[in-house]
């Protein structure tokens, strides 16, 4: 018989597994934006989800992002708070023509390092009770490097492609440590640790158009993943690792948008994703938990934003973009089978020109709820995260053509 007298969490509570903290995506602007943007295309910037939107670039880009999180999680009564720093996305976007631009991208999709313990009470057939200190970790991540082509079609539309190369990783350590005082050859300390690690390639096809001079719409579609997991599993006290691979894959989407242009500054933005998992996307250790098919992700989204009026002739707030935005999310938690987390989040965000009119510095905060149904969860999270990102244009690796004196 096992009694729990008590327990304590660090990090992000529904982390704790194959699943992990799973990142809006799309770059700050976006995120500012309750996440939108799959069908905004302008000068400034664009949501790197949409591979087709990185034909309206005008010019050779760089960008560069990450964020701060922080949670405030309760659970049977406890309360806890934790926080990260985690890196958002790396990219580098290059117009090869006035028709055809690339892009070289590494970006994260979800992130968790998670750190629970407990002290517990085992309670054996001879009556000897045992105390003893149960400690895991959790240490996941899932990492896309893609390669987009994309091409311009007239001024009113443009179609993109991306080979997406994705590493997921999950790691977990279980401790069990006993009471000095009971810790003899009889009752000893013990610990397993289990990594697995996903590789393996997929795609994104993405699609733009302007239907109307205000209304844009786009959309990317991308199959589930083929590659190959690895997984490994070692006991303390054993220098063995056992070692195993099998063929899987990774999760599909599809995500939709549509942009509204109010005034020439003023832009309205909805998106919808929706997920296709499959049993076996998420690894062993998700699965071993989970006795139903996993619940497809959604995500719903609007957004509004006053774009930055760009003008070296009149310098100050007009320059600025300002945004805002409010997200709905449900994705799937292995630790209770055939469950769904929803969270709710509203979104704010400033772009303030950094060097000139090429160079923007963007910033997004988020604040929500996670876990609404506390009792078939287990748990309830507030969470606040501040993102931060630079973005430089400028006419690099471009031949311009040479003018002609009159």
């Amino acid at each position: 018989m096992l009694a729990t007298t008590c327990a304590f969490a660090g990090g992000s509570m529904f982390s704790g597994n194959s699943v992990g903290e799973q990142l809006v995506g799309g770059g700050v602007r976006a995120a500012g934006a309750g996440g939108t943007g799959i069908a905004l295309a302008d000068s400034m910037s664009f949501h790197s989800g949409n591979p087709a939107l990185i034909a309206l670039a005008t010019r050779t880009m760089f960008r560069m992002s990450g964020h701060v999180a922080w949670w405030g999680t309760s659970a049977d009564g406890r309360n806890d708070t934790d926080a990260e720093t985690v890196w958002q996305d790396v990219g580098v976007y290059l117009p090869l023509s006035s028709v055809w631009k690339i892009g070289l991208v590494a970006e994260p999709t979800r992130y968790a390092d998670l750190a629970t313990f407990g002290q517990r009470t085992a309670v054996f057939n001879d009556t000897n009770a045992v105390h003893y200190e149960q400690r895991d970790v959790w240490q996941n991540g899932t990492v896309d490097l893609r390669i987009e082509n994309a091409w311009r079609i007239g001024d009113r539309a443009a179609l993109g492609i991306g080979a997406v190369y994705t590493i997921m990783r999950n790691a977990n350590r279980h401790t069990i440590d006993l009471d000095q005082h009971v810790s003899s050859s009889y009752y000893l300390d013990a610990s397993y640790r289990q990594v697995e690690t996903y590789r393996g390639w997929t795609a994104d096809i993405g699609a733009f158009a302007r239907i109307t001079s205000k209304l844009s719409a786009g959309v990317v579609y991308r199959p589930r993943g083929s590659g190959e997991w690895t997984y490994e599993f070692q006991k303390s006290q054993s220098d063995s690792v056992n070692k195993s691979e099998r063929t899987g894959g990774s999760p599909g989407n599809v995500k939709a948008g549509i942009s509204y242009a109010f005034s020439p500054r003023l832009i309205g933005l909805a998106d919808a994703h929706l997920g296709q998992w499959e049993q076996g996307d998420l690894g062993a250790l998700a699965d071993a938990k989970a006795s139903e098919p996993p619940v497809n992700p959604l995500f719903l989204a609007a957004g509004i934003e006053r774009t930055p009026e760009r003008s070296p002739v009149r310098p100050g707030f007009n320059n600025w973009g300002i945004r805002g935005g409010v997200y709905y999310r449900q994705h799937y938690w292995p630790e209770q089978s055939g469950a769904a987390v929803e969270e709710f989040a509203l979104t704010f965000g400033l772009s303030a020109p950094f060097i000139g009119s090429t160079a923007y510095l963007h910033w997004a905060g988020e604040v929500g709820q996670r876990g609404f149904d506390e009792d078939k969860l287990g748990a309830r999270e507030t969470f606040f995260r501040t993102s931060i990102q630079i973005e430089i244009a400028e006419q690099w690796f471009q031949k311009q053509k040479p003018r002609l004196p009159q």
